[in-house]
């Protein structure tokens, strides 16, 4: 989700450059998660990730930003490579247009650090995350990286995991992506405990 931190013009260029790319390797990422089912990509800018889900699944992938230009230029990919299961889907606020308890996987993709009000955004993802879905966390380390946002704009990795922990998540895993990044999975715990 674009809450300003990027500037509109060269938006596309920083979020497909390539050494941001490299380092995401968004399908190799998706394979190591398992990513598979319904996802859901929320902030989801280009869509690298949610055309690499897309490739990946028969299911429904679901590409949610506040940036609807953007997600016109994905839809135009998607569509370029005929992947009629990714959906665009422009909005505004933590409040989404996909059923309740119907997705696998949750992809927050270099987004959180950007959300302005983390309740609303953890409502969301209890309400659509099917039991035993996961959540998938991918943000810069903290401190001074080669690449990505000034320090004071990150959100580190225990950072993140208090957050996830007060919003009712538990971690399942946690591994690094090159030089820059961290990737974590969460299991929400009370749709787990309903099991």
């Amino acid at each position: 989700m674009d809450h300003g931190i990027l500037p509109k013009r060269g938006k596309l260029e920083k979020l497909e450059s390539p050494d941001r790319v490299w380092e995401l390797d968004p399908a190799g990422t998706l394979d190591r998660l398992g990513v598979g089912g319904t996802v859901c990509d929320i902030g989801a800018g280009s869509g690298l990730f949610s055309l690499a889900a897309a490739e990946r699944t028969k299911d429904a992938v679901y590409a949610v930003d506040t940036d609807a230009d953007i997600l016109n230029v994905l839809a135009g990919r998607a569509k370029e490579r005929g992947l009629s299961n990714l959906h665009t889907l422009p909005v505004d606020g933590y409040l989404y247009p996909i059923p309740a308890d119907c997705a696998d996987w949750a992809l927050l993709v270099t987004t959180l650090h950007e959300i302005g009000d983390i309740p609303a955004l953890f409502a969301e993802l209890r309400r659509i995350l099917k039991p035993g879905g996961r959540a998938a966390l991918i943000e810069f380390r903290a401190g001074q990286t080669p690449m990505g946002p000034p320090p004071a704009h990150r959100l580190g990795a225990e950072a993140a995991q208090k957050i996830f922990e007060a919003e009712g998540f538990q971690k399942a895993r946690e591994f690094v992506l090159g030089d820059n990044l961290y990737c974590q999975v969460y299991e929400n715990a009370d749709k787990k405990s309903r099991l």
